[in-house]
């Protein structure tokens, strides 16, 4: 193993220790106010900011409305006390997992990347579901007007990113891997889930996670940027492309 190989893997041993990560906890501080706000506003926030096939389909006579792609992340399921906590768990295990895996994302890629990759990964999981709109297989489509909301998606494309730095890192990556096809799984066979926004945030995790690995260092920082720039660039292509094609 080369010294920067194992200088990198203390550099992950020693950030999964508890103590604070500026991107992560921002993210989930941002994300807890807005679903406290969310409940508070009797479903104002989630008839402005939920997602749908339809709002990225003009031609359905849907106000095109993309940026509800990155929207729909800050929404979660809400909650009726007494009655449905299931909002609860849905938040609480979206941010959870978040603090879990993305703390020691960020002590390797740093902030701003942990940041882009969430981000990234949020439109990613919405462009899943735009996909399924235009696929005609039972299981798999999505009715164009069925609105999702959470920050899966997000969430999945960090534990992509970490599943390909650990295994750059040498790290033993089976009981990530298998963590992520059991919560795949879930999405497959429990309803009410988007898996397709699953897994669209897992793949583009991935591929800016190894685009950030690969190129660390302050040589290959400007690369990196250009390649991620690329990356978000076409991701909001193909959010766009649809509304003015269909």
């Amino acid at each position: 193993m080369t010294d920067a190989r194992a200088e990198l893997r203390r550099l992950w041993r020693r950030s999964a220790r508890y103590r604070p990560r500026t991107a992560t906890g921002a993210i989930i501080a941002v994300t807890v106010a807005a679903y406290v706000l969310q409940l508070l506003s009797a479903g104002a926030m989630e008839d402005a900011l939920q997602y749908a096939p339809v709002y990225s389909l003009p031609a359905t006579g849907a106000p095109f409305e993309p940026w509800r792609m990155l929207t729909a992340a800050l929404l979660h399921q809400p909650i009726s006390i007494p009655g449905n906590l299931i909002g609860i768990i849905h938040i609480g295990f979206n941010m959870y997992a978040l603090w879990l895996f993305g703390r020691p994302l960020e002590g390797v890629v740093g902030a701003a990347r942990l940041l882009a990759i969430y981000v990234l990964g949020a439109l990613g999981g919405s462009l899943g579901v735009l996909a399924a709109a235009f696929i005609p297989v039972q299981g798999v489509q999505v009715d164009a007007r069925t609105a999702v909301i959470g920050a899966s998606g997000a969430v999945f494309a960090v534990l992509g990113a970490v599943a390909v730095v650990q295994r750059r890192l040498g790290v033993d990556v089976r009981s990530l891997v298998i963590v992520i096809g059991l919560n795949l799984a879930l999405g497959l066979v429990l309803s009410g889930i988007a898996w397709q926004a699953h897994v669209g945030g897992l793949v583009v995790g991935a591929v800016v996670g190894q685009v950030f690995i690969t190129n660390r260092g302050p040589r290959r920082d400007a690369r990196a940027r250009l390649i991620a720039g690329g990356i978000a660039g076409l991701l909001v292509l193909l959010a766009l492309v649809p509304g003015l094609l269909v």
